[in-house]
């Protein structure tokens, strides 16, 4: 069994990434269109670039550290080091300021090169911390709860990020009533965030080193051709494609969503930045409402239950209030009232998705059992790589489509219209939730149960 102290040790490493998604989720597109003016459909392009990057850099990382054998094993080695790419990104991204003589080109290759950077260094931390959490325990519901542990960490950093941007660097000024409008805030949020997941990334990696030893070590060839047989069973796993292809289209959805949400609160219900601040209290209860319920429900239920419950939750709460807006039902827009309302669909928005996170998650270690059944190897890093993967894709695809879709409707951060800021709304409610009848029915085919991963189990061990 695992202490208290590994998992927490173990779980501050998602700090770092917890920070660089919410950011990127939820205020990169929106630094580059409305602060530095950068047209909306090259910001989301630039961000699209970079996940076409890590399509190639996140299974080439899974694969490299599968197959790494050092004093520091498979994974550390890469932890160790991937905080100086991930940090140097993340603080020239938000360096450019509205006095840069910097053309439209000069801008899009910038958050290009800085963007892609960013993830590089995030794919060398995030790929190899996910993998060692998931071989360094085989148990099915000790690894839920590890995975558990490790998702709400991540939340709890971006909330905290959050609330360092619109509780103090995005305050309310008498020339920005909306502080996130105020140009001169973006470039210490940023700072503050690089160090942040500096110190997340080092103490994680140094903290957890001790459990090297114990575990599996890469036998056997380190050819092309191996290389790619046992990649093709990997991927080619029934479980595996189920999974990849249901959180693909979750992660267009749900990304499309979050990167909307810092327009929608902005321009459609014009709240200021320290009342969006008041939404960071309910994303935190939801995240430990999601970390007591998930390993209960895993003791109840299949994992593949769960997310198909998740995923219609967020499905259908996603458009409450706006639904309750085009009704008349809602206060008045700006008001504190308005918050109070949203935040009561919120909580439960949060929880459910929060919930299938942590059950997903944990779902990757289950294929990794199955695979090695096949392959014979574990091949955590491989499998463990489209979980990282997909987050990107949740935050890349997202903001493309929103860039596209702020492209498509003119929109004028200066001068934009009321029928404008009603067509991202609709966006990011109704829209998101004809997008998750798709992962919905996908995840509909999932196989892998609690009673087959036992027999699996069982397996390999009298194999061993």
């Amino acid at each position: 069994m695992l202490s208290n102290k590994f998992k927490i040790n173990y779980s501050i490493g998602s700090v770092a990434n917890g920070v660089k998604t919410d950011t990127f989720t939820f205020f990169l597109l929106f630094f580059y269109s409305n602060i530095i003016g950068l047209n909306p459909g090259l910001a989301g392009s630039a961000i699209f670039i970079a996940l076409c990057i890590d399509a190639i850099s996140d299974p080439l990382m899974g694969t490299i550290s599968d197959r790494t054998n050092s004093s520091l094993g498979r994974r550390h080695p890469y932890m160790f080091i991937s905080f100086i790419p991930m940090s140097l990104g993340y603080i020239f991204l938000f360096a450019p300021r509205q006095g840069w003589d910097m053309s439209q080109t000069d801008l899009f290759l910038w958050m290009t090169v800085f963007t892609v950077l960013t993830r590089l260094g995030m794919t060398l931390f995030d790929i190899p911390h996910r993998a060692f959490g998931g071989e360094v325990t085989k148990d099915y519901q000790e690894r839920t709860i590890l995975m558990s542990w490790r998702e709400a960490f991540g939340w709890i950093a971006g909330l905290s990020n959050a609330f360092l941007g619109y509780g103090i660097f995005f305050a309310s000024t008498p020339e920005y009533p909306q502080g996130q409008l105020n140009p001169d805030a973006w470039f210490p949020f940023a700072l503050t965030g690089a160090i942040v997941m500096i110190i997340s990334v080092l103490y994680s990696s140094y903290s957890t080193k001790d459990k090297i030893k114990s575990l599996s070590k890469w036998t056997g060839n380190i050819t092309l051709t191996d290389i790619f047989k046992e990649l093709r069973i990997a991927i080619g796993n029934k479980s595996f494609l189920i999974f990849f292809f249901g959180n693909l289209f979750l992660s267009l959805s749900w990304g499309l969503a979050n990167t909307l949400t810092l327009f929608v609160n902005t321009y459609f219900w014009e709240f200021e930045a320290t009342q969006i601040k008041y939404f960071l209290p309910i994303y935190l209860m939801g995240t430990l409402l999601a970390l007591y319920l998930t390993p209960k429900l895993v003791n109840l239920f299949d994992k593949r239950t769960i997310v198909m419950i998740s995923i219609s939750v967020v499905g259908i709460i996603a458009p409450a209030a706006f639904i309750f807006y085009n009704l008349g039902l809602t206060p008045a827009n700006g008001s504190y009232e308005l918050v109070m309302f949203i935040s009561s669909f919120l909580i439960i928005l949060i929880t459910f998705n929060i919930i299938g996170n942590m059950v997903r998650d944990s779902m990757v270690g289950d294929i990794a059992d199955e695979v090695e059944l096949d392959s014979g190897k574990r091949q955590e890093g491989i499998l463990f790589a489209t979980v990282g993967f997909m987050q990107k894709l949740n935050t890349g695809l997202g903001s493309f489509f929103a860039g596209q879709v702020l492209n498509f409707i003119n929109f004028d951060r200066s001068n934009h219209t009321a029928e404008q800021a009603y067509t991202l709304a609709f966006v990011q409610g109704p829209v998101t939730t004809l997008l998750m009848i798709v992962p919905l029915i996908i995840f509909s085919f999932y196989s892998l149960s609690a009673l087959r991963h036992r027999e699996i189990i069982e397996s390999l061990k009298s194999r061993n």
